[in-house]
């Protein structure tokens, strides 16, 4: 199954490659040879690329960020489950030590046992 996995994962990005290449040579000004560029706000200007980013780098960049948002977003759980079982392990062992307690703890001998034969004569 693994296997599977990743034949389809390699097939998958063989794919995304040929598509952004083709998406490169698709994207030329009338002149045939300017590329369109995409300018991104704040990025853009900080970086340097006054013109722009290709498209090809464009999508990439938004891949990347967005991957990278979503593995900080699974950190995210994945501590926060952490801790939501450390919580209850915590109480669970308090539940336990309770239960021993009471299960060591030693039972009244002033029980009062009535016999079946006298509860019909007191009905």
């Amino acid at each position: 199954m693994k296997l599977i996995k990743y034949i389809l994962f390699i097939i998958t990005l063989i794919i995304a490659v040929v598509f952004i290449q083709e998406l490169h040579s698709i994207n030329v000004l009338s002149d045939g040879i300017t590329h369109v560029m995409i300018k991104i706000p704040y990025f853009t200007d900080a970086l340097g690329f006054e013109d722009g980013l290709l498209t090809w780098q464009a999508i990439i960049f938004a891949l990347s960020i967005g991957v990278f948002i979503g593995f900080i977003i699974a950190l995210i759980q994945i501590i926060s489950q952490k801790a939501e079982i450390i919580s209850l392990k915590s109480t669970q062992r308090k539940l336990n030590d309770e239960l021993d307690l009471l299960r060591n703890k030693s039972l009244d001998d002033d029980l009062d046992l009535i016999d079946d034969e006298n509860i019909g004569d007191e009905l």
